[in-house]
């Protein structure tokens, strides 16, 4: 199955008045557009906000794997060792998944992450032996679009 990308990177087109985005810290290259996952490697929090510093999550992107549980859209390139935005919510233009045993996304559709920064209908078969343990919706679909043609769709993030 062939993935393809959003070759501006993260494209916002609302915040929908509640923009919410975090800091992370790449522990690898990053594009922008791109799903985020989170850790922290340390485990260092403690009870109270002064054990919390930006450096405590940790991003990084897995490719290939759909339905990913993640925190957040790279809003832009993050070079690995640095710090950078990461999207939870708002409006944000991404590339349907393309693979014949996905379909379309029609608005007002769940969605989940696709690989690198596609989404993909969160009902999908294809995503069957995640849903048993994994919380892999990312949103909700705003418009409707397919992975046929290389095919956007704006998607609400609530994540």
């Amino acid at each position: 199955m062939a993935t393809f990308s959003n070759a501006y990177g993260a494209v916002g087109i609302t915040d929908g008045g509640t923009p919410r985005v975090i800091t992370v810290k790449a522990r690898e290259n990053i594009s922008g557009g791109y799903w985020v996952l989170g850790s922290s490697a340390a485990g260092a929090l403690g009870s109270g906000a002064e054990s919390y510093a930006a450096f405590d999550i940790e991003g990084f992107t897995i490719d290939s794997v759909l339905g990913s549980s993640c925190v957040g859209l790279a809003l832009q390139d993050i070079p690995s060792g640095t710090y950078g935005p990461v999207a939870q919510r708002g409006v944000y233009l991404l590339p349907v998944y393309s693979g014949t045993d996905v379909g379309s996304v029609v608005g007002g559709m769940r969605v989940a992450a696709g690989s690198a920064g596609t989404v993909i209908k969160a009902g999908s078969s294809t995503l069957q032996d995640f849903e048993e343990y994994i919380d892999y919706s990312v949103g909700r679909s705003m418009s409707t679009g397919g992975g046929v043609g290389n095919q956007f769709v704006a998607v609400s993030l609530n994540i």
